[in-house]
C-alpha cells in the first residue's frame, strides 16, 4: 500500500512540475522585465533578420527608450567607441570610419556584422535619439575587446589582444550599467549567456552584481532535433515570448551553437557562412540557457539579412582581410566568399 501511495505522489509531482507555457506579446514583456532587473540579455543567431526587425520596434516604443539607458553589442569594437558615440549622437561619421567598428572586431574577417541587420539597427538609433530629448537619449556601447589590428601580426599576438571575449564583455555592462545605476539591453552571440557554466557573461556579471540578468533566446524554431514539436506553437504570432523554467519547451534539448548557417532567398548568397563543429553540453536542456524564450517562427522560417560585398572589392581591404585570416586560420580567404560577402578561408587550421 504504501508503494503504491509513493508512486502516485511521485506522478503528481512529475505532472505538477511543469509549469503551463503561455505565450506573451514580447516588447510588453521585456519592457516589464526591466522592472524586475537592469540588465536584459538576448542569445541571437547573427544576421536573423526578424529579430532585428522586432529590436527595431522594441527601441522604438516609450515604454523602452524612457526606462533604457544603453545597448550593449558583440558586433562593435570597443577601440571605436568615440566614433560609435558620435554617430549614435547625431553627429556626422563617415560610412569608412563608422564601418571600423564593425570590421574590426576580434572575430574579422569571418564575422558577421555586415550583414546589413546591424547598420540598420544603428542607423534607427541614431535617428530615435535626434526625435528625442536629451534624457531619452540611448546610448550604444561596443562591447568587444580593444583589438588594434595593424599591431597584430603572429597568432599569440591575437589571442593576447582578443582575451576573453566574454570577460570583457561583462567588464564592460558593469563599469558602464551597473556601476552607474542604469539599465541596459545586451545583444549578443546566444552561446555566451546561460546557465551551463560560471564562464557565460550572465555568470560572470551576477558573481559580482547577483540577481541582475534576465537571459533571452531569441530563436526561428526550436531546434531541428525538436521540429516536430513546433506545431504546437503554429498559432503563436512571431515576437512571442514565454518562460522556460518548468514547462515542456524548457525541457527539450538545448540549442547547439547559434551562428548564421545558411542564405535563404532574401540573402546575398546560397554560401553557408563558417560554422564550427561546436556542441552544447551532454544532458543540458533549453531552460539550461535562458530563463525565456523569444520565438520568431518553425526553423523553416528564418530570414537572414543581407551583405554588400562591394567593399571586399578594394585591393587594399582585402590583402588586410587576408592577412588576418592568416594569423587566425593559417589560410587565405576564399576568392568565392570574396564575391558573396560571406567571408571564409580555405580552411580553419
Amino acid at each position: 500500500m504504501k508503494k503504491i501511495v509513493l508512486l502516485l505522489v511521485l506522478i503528481s509531482n512529475i505532472a505538477f512540475s511543469q509549469v503551463k507555457q503561455i505565450p506573451e506579446d514580447g516588447i510588453t514583456k521585456i519592457i516589464a522585465l526591466f522592472k524586475e532587473k537592469p540588465l536584459i540579455a538576448i542569445g541571437e543567431t547573427h544576421g536573423h533578420k526578424q529579430l532585428y526587425q522586432f529590436l527595431t520596434k522594441l527601441v522604438q516604443s516609450e515604454g523602452f527608450y524612457k526606462n533604457v539607458n544603453a545597448i550593449l553589442i558583440e558586433s562593435g569594437n570597443a577601440l571605436y567607441q568615440k566614433t560609435l558615440d558620435k554617430y549614435i549622437s547625431g553627429e556626422d561619421v563617415p560610412l569608412s570610419e563608422l564601418q571600423k567598428v564593425w570590421m574590426n572586431t576580434t572575430q574579422s574577417p569571418v564575422d558577421a556584422w555586415s550583414v546589413d541587420v546591424y547598420y540598420i539597427f544603428l542607423k534607427t538609433i541614431r535617428e530615435l535619439n535626434n526625435k528625442n530629448p536629451k534624457r531619452y537619449q540611448i546610448r550604444v556601447i561596443a562591447a568587444d575587446p580593444p583589438i588594434e589590428w595593424m599591431n597584430v601580426n603572429t597568432n599569440k599576438e591575437y589571442i593576447t589582444a582578443r582575451g576573453s571575449r566574454n570577460k570583457f564583455y561583462a567588464k564592460t555592462a558593469i563599469e558602464e550599467v551597473l556601476n552607474k545605476k542604469q539599465k541596459a539591453l545586451l545583444i549578443n552571440g546566444g552561446a555566451h549567456f546561460g546557465y551551463t557554466n560560471a564562464k557565460k557573461v550572465n555568470g560572470i556579471i551576477e558573481k559580482t552584481h547577483p540577481n541582475t540578468v534576465t537571459v533571452i533566446l531569441a530563436t526561428s524554431g526550436l531546434g531541428r532535433a525538436n521540429k516536430a514539436m513546433e506545431k504546437k506553437l503554429r498559432n503563436w504570432p512571431k515576437g512571442t515570448i514565454t518562460k522556460l523554467k518548468n514547462t515542456w519547451i524548457g525541457k527539450l534539448p538545448g540549442p547547439r551553437r547559434m551562428v548564421m548557417r545558411t542564405s535563404n532567398q532574401n540573402s546575398a548568397s546560397t554560401n553557408p557562412m563558417p560554422t564550427t563543429n561546436s556542441t552544447k553540453p551532454k544532458g543540458t536542456l533549453k531552460e539550461d540557457y535562458a530563463d525565456f524564450l523569444l520565438y520568431f517562427g518553425s526553423i523553416d522560417e528564418i530570414e537572414y539579412g543581407t551583405i554588400d560585398a562591394k567593399i571586399y572589392r578594394s585591393n587594399k581591404v582585402w590583402k588586410e582581410l587576408n592577412r588576418r585570416s592568416l594569423i587566425r586560420f593559417n589560410n587565405k580567404l576564399t576568392e568565392k566568399s570574396r564575391k558573396t560577402g560571406e567571408l571564409r578561408p580555405v580552411a580553419y587550421n
